[in-house]
């Protein structure tokens, strides 16, 4: 049987370990019911590079990993003036300080709450001290309280959650360090190693991931995308010679039309003027599409590096070239074909893609929102201006009264729109007076009132934590599902916007609700 998520979703929020271990259950650990289902199935990106790295090798490339890293001073070595240009399109990385941990009395205390003979509070102080220096990793933390603090795994992940906070109220500091964007960046430094090493001329290639903060994601820019990148080093090399060379790979990779074109802008890291394009003629449109770039490596940026001959470098785009070989247009489909692929949902598919962002988390909030929905049904009609209580008693070890209400005056408690329903028709989710049922439509059985009571529940036992002393709730037009506490699956709602179809949940609501600590 199907997990029932929902469900398990809401135990995790009330009690997370509870759940941890509870769901245990549902999973079968031993017999035999599974034998593999023959779907074996390369993906095109992978098979390109498969086949490309036995053709680099055969023309005389030896391949290298290069590093994933590369320092921030690197890229000013190579690229000069250019460089603050070139570190906005760079992910920087960061990492979280260990943080020093002290043990009050006061966390004591609250140590002895979840284990009442605790009484390792120097054994403690050891782990945390050897976790400070780096002698204890972070993922092994858990387990070493096990075994020193002899405590079960559910009393060590509670210290960890709820005696030291500080160890989840950590905050990422920056480093110098990039993720590599070029690949062009760790062959300067390569180089100058293998030329100490190797003789001339020195022939490498590598196909590896690159990291570029784009502006966005779309059909044509990733994060992250693979390039075939090749270095020579020789004493003597021109630029017709390297023209030659990526015509030959690109004839190696399919495309025998094929043409190069010197770039009227040249960056740093390349000399002046012998930046080029090479662009491949797409067999099915005849359009000249870009795949690679390249260039010999300015002599004053080999010179940051100690390097006394020529270096031709080029790059050609995986994802491009694979793109072209399928005609698929847009580049996510082709990577991440599960995300960006084309699907359909019925509209059964999509009433189950809504629901309430917000719900009531324990038995008071649960029956909080049934006393808004109660009490608002049962005096809907009743004219303002009007205040009722709807609920008091005590909930997070606070008394509270609830109240529902309405300032304005000469209208009703509840405004027209407050009682719609949801329902979903031909794709289009739209909310509906409930007496208003339309043809051949999907009742997802959620209405505004019930999303809107339940938001004020989960409001208030979210503020109570937080020590709020009141809150007051009002909707007044609704525009968005949001304002009523509703939210759809991002893939349902990516399909609804790319068939052009709508969600429709506007109306007058006016609901007022609010909550005070009765002191």
């Amino acid at each position: 049987m199907p997990f029932e998520t929902e469900k398990i979703k809401h135990e995790s929020k009330i009690n997370y370990e509870k759940a941890w271990l509870e769901t245990k259950n549902l999973l079968k650990l031993k017999g035999n019911y599974f034998n593999l289902v023959k779907k074996g199935k390369s993906h095109i990106v992978n098979d390109f590079i498969f086949n490309a790295r036995k053709k680099m090798i055969s023309l005389g490339f030896e391949e290298l990993i290069l590093p994933m890293f590369v320092e921030e001073s690197e890229i000013y070595k190579q690229y000069g003036p250019e460089a603050a240009l070139i570190l906005d399109r760079l992910f920087f990385l960061a990492g979280l300080p260990r943080p020093d941990i002290g043990i009050s009395n006061e966390k004591i205390n609250f140590l002895k709450k979840i284990i009442p003979n605790f009484n390792k509070i120097d054994v403690l102080k050891n782990i945390f001290r050897a976790y400070k220096k780096g002698e204890i990793e972070a993922d092994d933390l858990i387990e070493t309280f096990i075994e020193r603090l002899e405590v079960e795994e559910s009393e060590a992940t509670e210290i960890i959650d709820k005696v030291f906070p500080e160890l989840k109220n950590l905050k990422p500091i920056p480093t110098k360090t990039t993720l590599r964007s070029h690949t062009t960046a760790l062959w300067f430094l390569v180089l100058n190693e293998l030329q100490k090493k190797k003789s001339l001329p020195l022939q490498y290639f590598s196909i590896c991931p690159k990291f570029r903060r784009e502006q966005k994601i779309d059909a044509t820019h990733l994060y992250c995308s693979n390039t075939l990148s090749l270095v020579i080093m020789a004493e003597e090399i021109s630029l017709e010679d390297c023209q030659n060379i990526a015509s030959d790979i690109c004839e190696e990779m399919g495309f025998k039309n094929n043409k190069s074109d010197i770039k009227k802008a040249t960056s740093k890291y390349y000399a002046p003027q012998t930046e080029f394009e090479i662009f491949v003629e797409h067999p099915k449109t005849k359009e000249w599409i870009e795949i690679g770039d390249g260039g010999f490596y300015s002599p004053v940026s080999l010179a940051q590096y100690n390097i006394q001959y020529p270096v031709f470098n080029i790059g050609f785009g995986v994802e491009r070239i694979c793109m072209i070989k399928t005609e698929i247009e847009d580049i996510r489909k082709l990577v991440y074909p599960y995300f960006y692929e084309d699907i359909a949902f019925s509209d059964e598919e999509i009433s189950r893609s809504i629901n309430y962002k917000y719900i009531p988390l324990t038995e008071k909030g649960i029956e909080i929102k049934n006393a808004i929905l109660q009490t608002a049904l049962n005096s809907k009609d009743e004219k303002s201006p009007i205040e009722i209580k709807v609920w008091e008693g005590i909930i997070k070890n606070k008394r509270i009264a609830v109240f529902i209400w309405e300032k304005d005056k000469n209208v009703k408690l509840l405004g027209p729109a407050s009682l719609n329903k949801i329902w979903v028709q031909d794709g289009n989710i739209i909310g509906l007076p409930p007496n208003e049922i339309p043809e051949n439509a999907i009742n997802t059985n959620k209405n505004y009132l019930e999303a809107i009571a339940s938001e004020m529940a989960y409001n208030i036992e979210i503020l109570l934590d937080q020590n709020k002393t009141s809150y007051e709730h009002r909707i007044k037009m609704c525009y968005r599902a949001s304002e009523v506490n509703l939210e759809v699956d991002d893939v349902v709602l990516e399909y609804i916007h790319s068939k052009q179809k709508k969600i429709d949940i506007r109306g007058p609501v006016f609901i007022g609700l609010s909550f005070n600590v009765i002191k």
